[in-house]
């Protein structure tokens, strides 16, 4: 069973985006446990080019068809997309069956990320940037954390597009405004 809030958009700045108090988003998970998630007030579009939201399926409105991805996250989202139901484990795979995107870069690891040829992006704008915060979740054991970010920021400056998902299933929205303050500060 899935329940689930669309969360509204508003054009604002990284000082404004804020976990909202009411449950959103219900799941009964194959164990019979609810899990109930909050997250973003708002979904906020933060310059011209980078859109924060709460869940991942919700960035295709937002991306300039195709433009190759980097899709930086513990989850690849390649999941099949049956029946017609794209969500936070699909909508990558949605993305390349319908050709909005002509392809994607998973970067799932520090080490991944860490040794990524940088010299891609001598080219500046032509790349979407997909980045999900649970990337850094204390199980990752990211062993240098102020380098991953510090690369990431790079790859924002560069990237025509940015989207940045802060995974309230899967991660502590508190640790998630801390996470994005610290790429977009």
């Amino acid at each position: 069973m899935h329940k689930q809030y669309l969360t509204p958009i508003k054009e604002w700045t990284l000082q404004d985006v804020r976990l909202w108090s009411h449950i959103v988003f219900e799941e009964i998970d194959e164990k019979w446990v609810l899990h109930q998630c909050t997250w973003l007030e708002y979904i906020v579009k933060i310059k011209p080019n980078i859109v924060v939201v709460d869940n991942h399926d919700r960035v295709l409105e937002f991306r300039e068809k195709w433009l190759p991805v980097i899709h930086i996250d513990q989850h690849t989202d390649m999941r099949p997309v049956w029946p017609e139901w794209v969500n936070v484990g699909n909508f990558l795979r949605h993305a390349l069956d319908s050709w909005l995107i002509p392809s994607v870069k998973q970067v799932n690891t520090e080490y991944t990320l860490t040794t990524l040829d940088l010299w891609i992006f001598d080219f500046e704008n032509w790349v979407i940037l997909d980045i999900d915060l649970d990337f850094w979740h204390p199980d990752m054991s990211i062993e240098q954390y102020q380098k991953t970010i510090d690369i990431t920021k790079k790859l924002i400056k560069k990237s025509r597009v940015v989207t940045i998902a802060t995974s309230p299933y899967f991660l502590d929205q508190n640790l998630a405004l801390k996470l994005l303050k610290d790429l977009l500060k």
